[in-house]
């Protein structure tokens, strides 16, 4: 009777697949992905689904220009600059981004597309982001690609077209493409 009931134990819980850890793993950290921005002294809490990041095939252009990424998220779009020294490369070594600053800009090019950084906050039409930076504080997860968790987090200061400097915070989902 014992070994009947280890069997089934074992059966519900030992043959966890990998996807299956993947996609638990994933589920709990997207509950993070956001921009937390203060806003006229609240804080606004906005959904990111991605950070796209565009890789170089060509190594020495890696080096010598920085990588270009892309934030994508529940009525935000931000493109911007990863200098070259902190290139993430094709090994994922998104630890080389602890502790630096990476570059919003207003406006730029992700695979060839043209791409302008913009918010919609709550109560308000979409708006120009005219600039800004992200400092990574933490990198955590284990799983790559589209359907990983990995996760770059820190803080965020966002300049926009109206004069308005917001700060916060932000957790996003870290892709590679290339």
């Amino acid at each position: 009777m014992a070994v009947l009931a280890l069997s089934l134990l074992c059966a519900a819980g030992c043959g966890v697949s990998e996807e299956a850890a993947a996609a638990k793993d994933r589920e709990s950290s997207k509950a993070t992905w956001a921009l937390v921005l203060r806003v006229d002294g609240a804080d606004v809490r906005i959904p990111l689904t991605a950070m796209n990041v565009l890789l170089f095939k060509d190594e020495e252009h890696a080096k010598q220009n920085p990588s270009v990424f892309q934030i994508e998220g529940n009525g935000v779009h931000l493109i911007g600059e990863i200098a070259a020294a902190d290139n993430v490369d094709y090994g994922e070594h998104w630890e080389r981004l602890i502790n630096k600053t990476l570059t919003i800009k207003a406006s730029g090019e992700f695979h060839r597309d043209p791409v302008d950084s913009k918010i919609v906050l709550p109560g308000t039409p979409e708006i120009a982001v005219t600039g800004g930076t992200m400092f990574v504080e933490k990198f955590t997860g284990k799983w790559s690609g589209s359907e990983g968790n990995k996760t770059l987090s820190g803080k965020i200061t966002i300049q926009l077209a109206d004069g308005r400097m917001l700060e916060g915070t932000f957790a996003v989902h870290a892709v590679t493409w290339g």
